[in-house]
């Protein structure tokens, strides 16, 4: 493996990026995007944010050639473009990412327009693809389906040596990463020995995946009739995706003969959504498991003198509707390619066949040399005669409805990761409706008329301030004087039977209804679901997100629950006067603070990052932050909690959060 950078690999990035994250500043890779109020386009990952590459084009000069293609709702238009192109592209998107360069780092408002977190946005198939096609071109695992189902003796076929195998595969069915997967159903052997007692038809019993890597066409077309060489396959591979090919190995088992797959595999096939260039992968070039391709030696239009593939990782893992996490299943490698993607390029093309922008060529399952390395379930149960340990106590030979299938690839560097994100699938029972597949990603978008009843100073007013502000919502805000006793009116009594603060008004506009909420911490997390694109107040998305939202939740709990309504006026008020002033309700709700904030600074202190929980605003710091506020009034002594303090004032520069300071209220008493 070679990980050594050029020079023009030395520069740095002013984002903060780990060592082990898919979309480093080595990495760019491509993709098409979308907001919940504005059409696809595309982007570059970089980090946890996705590069609008758009608004880079419309707004600045840093290309030097017509970036109008970035405004396009797929990348056809740049893949088409010469090499050259997708090289200075590349440059100018590293410039301006780079250490000391102001463009970004200088204007805050164009900043927070081109460089969008990756949870408001939603990703889209990254071509239009006009042609898919795919390969059979791993040894390993050639040489395993043909000791399966021909014996050691005939692994391979005659031809298999000589050239690529491929077949032509159905471009309509390629689907974007998350998208479910119906199981098929359709004609299958009725008698497993036997095949002269003819077919039956049902669901597919027998689904499977293929562990792949998909390469797409770029460049100017080649004219029909002429085909590609060696010397320019460069030029036409723009860059590679995950893909997972799903076979029916049983309708696969009545059908192929005598002309190959047809149905078996027509029916969906998933691809990551984020393009990686050859560029960014070249520190990775590798000899193939096989090293030398001389018995026999291909045809001229087929030899490379560089031939070689890439070191990149891959990994499968399946999550069963019993795990919370994804299990892994099997590990490879790109480098198990007998035939490499250049040499499928040109045999694809030695007829004379027109390639174009956009197709895409799948480079068959990837198996190593061991059992730990296989591609497919139907070498991972060797054609069902084994069990597959799938993490949950339970097993499979094959994929059983709502097993998700989760691929994931990369190439590691020295302190810089070059990854492929995530391509996943989720199979759905045979028969479901396609419209299922078509509902919206999560609650409507249907809430208008927000109206917050609160006091300047309460806390938990506060914390709903913290959450609409970070998210960007408008709304109204209705003073409720606490010390006045506004409260307790028959009006507000309508609205809160508690007589308490916050409370949230609502206007459904599906049906004109109004609603009523009231708990500060339930009216946050109505905010998180019932306005999905905004900046979410709990983790959302990958396996981590559960126990991210248990923990966020367990400490603003500790705040809501365990230290706020024992500093509340009216519960130090009650102790003082029902103790006959032998207590002093302030007093007791100063050690309470005291306590909590303790338990606070041991719990946080083995969860965060630049905020409470991690590195990104959430519930747990709209919690802390009216906490520590209504501590210094009642002169608690701070200095002893120098995590949560350090917290605050990481969160105290914010915007969103100054504007939701007590001070920056109508009613504030100054």
């Amino acid at each position: 493996m070679v990980t050594s950078l050029g020079k023009e690999e030395e520069a740095e990035c002013f984002l903060d990026i780990k060592p082990d994250h898919d979309f480093s500043y080595h990495n760019l890779p491509y993709g098409v995007f979308s907001t919940a109020h504005s059409a696809p386009r595309v982007g570059v990952a970089i980090g946890d944010w996705v590069l609008d590459l758009s608004v880079l084009a419309s707004e600045t000069d840093i290309f030097s050639f017509d970036a109008s293609c970035f405004h396009e709702a797929a990348l056809n238009a740049f893949m088409a473009q010469p090499r050259a192109v997708w090289t200075s592209a590349r440059a100018a998107i590293r410039q301006v990412l780079s250490k000391g360069e102001p463009l970004l780092q200088e204007d805050a408002a164009l900043r927070a327009r081109t460089l969008l977190p990756f949870h408001n946005v939603k990703m889209h198939l990254p071509a239009r693809i006009g042609d898919y096609t795919d390969f059979y071109s791993s040894r390993e695992h050639a040489t395993n389906v043909g000791i399966m189902f021909r014996g050691k003796e005939n692994a391979l076929q005659p031809n298999w040596l000589h050239l690529p195998v491929g077949y032509h595969g159905r471009a309509s069915s390629v689907v974007i990463s998350g998208t479910p997967v119906i199981r098929p159903q359709g004609q299958l052997q009725a008698d497993s020995i036997d095949d002269k007692k003819g077919s039956i038809y049902g669901p597919s019993r027998l689904l499977d995946f293929e562990m792949e890597v998909g390469a797409f066409v770029g460049g100017a077309p080649n004219p029909l009739g002429q085909p590609l060489t060696m010397a320019e396959a460069d030029e036409h591979l723009f860059g590679l995706v995950l893909m997972n090919d799903w076979s029916a190995r049983d309708i696969q088992k009545w059908e192929y003969v005598p002309l190959g797959p047809f149905t078996a595999k027509n029916f969906a096939t998933s691809i990551s959504p984020w393009v990686v260039t050859l560029d960014a992968l070249r520190p990775f070039l590798c000899p193939t498991s096989a090293c030398t391709q001389d018995n026999p030696v291909p045809l001229p239009y087929l030899r490379d003198p560089d031939y070689a593939s890439y070191d990149i990782h891959l990994e499968v893992s399946l999550q069963s509707a019993g795990l919370p996490f994804p299990h892994p299943i099997s590990r490879s490698n790109f480098r198990h390619l007998y035939w490499t993607i250049r040499q499928q390029l040109v045999h694809h093309s030695v007829t004379g066949c027109n390639l174009r922008p956009g197709d895409l060529l799948g480079s068959g399952t990837i198996s190593g040399t061991d059992d730990s390395s296989l591609g497919s379930l139907l070498e991972l149960s060797w054609k069902g005669s084994r069990e597959v340990e799938v993490g949950d106590g339970s097993t499979r030979k094959f994929l059983r409805d709502g097993d998700s299938v989760v691929l994931r690839g990369w190439s590691q560097g020295k302190d810089f990761r070059v990854g492929f994100g995530v391509c996943e699938g989720r199979v759905l029972p045979a028969g479901t409706k396609v419209s299922s597949l078509l509902a919206p990603e999560g609650p409507p978008v249907r809430y208008g008329g927000l109206r917050l009843h609160g006091y300047w100073r309460s806390s938990a007013t506060w914390r709903v301030r913290i959450a609409l502000e970070w998210k960007g919502l408008e709304y109204e805000y209705v003073p409720v004087h606490l010390v006045e006793g506004e409260q307790n009116s028959s009006a507000y009594a309508a609205l809160n039977p508690l007589g308490q603060v916050p409370t949230f008004e609502i206007c459904d506009l599906a049906t004109g209804r109004k609603v009523v909420l009231t708990q500060s911490l339930a009216i946050i997390e109505f905010l998180d679901e019932a306005f999905p694109e905004t900046k979410p107040m709990l983790p959302r998305g990958g396996s981590e997100a559960p126990l991210k939202r248990a923990q966020v939740r367990r400490v603003a709990e500790i705040v809501n629950s365990g230290i706020q309504p024992l500093q509340n006026l009216a519960t130090m008020s009650d102790i003082t006067a029902k103790s006959g002033g032998a207590l002093d309700g302030k007093d007791f709700g100063r050690d309470a603070i005291v306590t909590g904030l303790a338990a606070l600074e041991s719990i946080v202190k083995g969860l965060a990052g630049k905020y409470c929980v991690g590195n990104r605003i959430s519930l747990a710091d709209a919690a802390l932050v009216p906490q520590l506020y209504n501590a210094r009034r009642f002169g608690v002594d701070l200095s002893v909690y120098p995590t949560l303090i350090r917290v605050e004032k990481e969160i105290s520069g914010l915007e969103a959060f100054k504007r939701a300071h007590p001070d920056a209220q109508t009613d504030a008493i100054k």
